[in-house]
């Protein structure tokens, strides 16, 4: 009948013990975010009670009828897997932020150091160079784009948690989606530019650039793969373009993505 969740006791109430047929392991020490305690889980032969069904989208009677609100299995697939959005949007927020330091950081650093300059002169700021220019701006107006973007998003969510349409969750999809995966891609180079800007300061622990590139890699794993990810983008657009017969936004938004795919 599909993808369902359960609530699974894993440990005893009063001992704490591992109940039986149930295996936990550690994940060992990690790359960065070792504050976030991770760990893996293993089922043999474990029943669980009909109560604990979390029976939003589908429910089995005492009987063993099962009913469902949603008509096939893609649907129920898509309903249950549909609070992910909820990790996205906060991935994607997160990503912003850490951007933010790491672009504060860059340019700071530019504006007070010194180097080179006409003769006899003062030594000028590294950020008066047009090639350091280059690395840096474009990363400080994305900062303010993401920022707005990232926004619209969280007020695109907070409307389909309190009206559940299904139009604006199929949005929400989409943005959510397409914002993960593109801005936590593009922090994760920026902040190697960012570090490469400060030159050998910017290896120092101090200015915190191994630990933002540490704790922010994994984001683009987490809540789905980036690649995976961009091609919900155009399949999401195409669906919609499809049953509106919004054949503008089809050539619009649809067309390059998928040529560029395909190359």
């Amino acid at each position: 009948m599909g993808i369902h969740a359960f609530i699974v006791p894993i440990r005893d109430l009063e001992t704490h013990a591992v109940l039986p047929g149930i295996e936990i392991n550690d994940c060992g020490h990690k790359i960065g975010l070792n504050g976030v305690d991770n760990g893996a889980l293993r089922f043999r032969s474990v029943r669980i009670p009909r109560d604990n069904l979390l029976n939003r989208f589908g429910d089995v009677a005492r009987d063993g009828k099962y009913t469902s609100s949603l008509p096939t299995i893609n649907k129920r697939f898509a309903a249950t897997l549909g609070e992910l959005v909820g990790g996205r949007v906060s991935l994607a927020y997160s990503s912003v932020g850490i951007l933010k330091v790491a672009v504060t950081i860059a340019v700071r650093y530019a504006l007070l150091r010194q180097q080179f300059g006409p003769p006899k002169q003062p030594e000028i700021s590294v950020l008066d160079y047009q090639s350091h220019q280059h690395k840096l701006m474009p990363m400080l107006a994305s900062a303010y784009a993401f920022h707005f973007a990232r926004q619209y998003l969280v007020d695109k969510y907070s409307e389909m948690k309190k009206t559940n349409d299904e139009d604006i969750s199929a949005d929400v999809h989409v943005l959510s989606s397409g914002l993960k995966s593109y801005i936590t891609s593009y922090t994760a180079k920026s902040i190697s530019i960012c570090r490469e800007s400060c030159g050998g300061h910017g290896y120092a622990a101090v200015n915190r650039f191994g630990g933002l590139r540490n704790d922010h890699d994994i984001f683009q794993t987490f809540e789905g793969d980036n690649t995976v990810l961009l091609q919900q983008v155009p399949i999401g657009i195409l669906y919609k373009a499809y049953f509106c017969n919004i054949w503008w936004l089809y050539l619009k938004y649809c067309t390059v993505p998928l040529i560029t795919m395909l190359l």
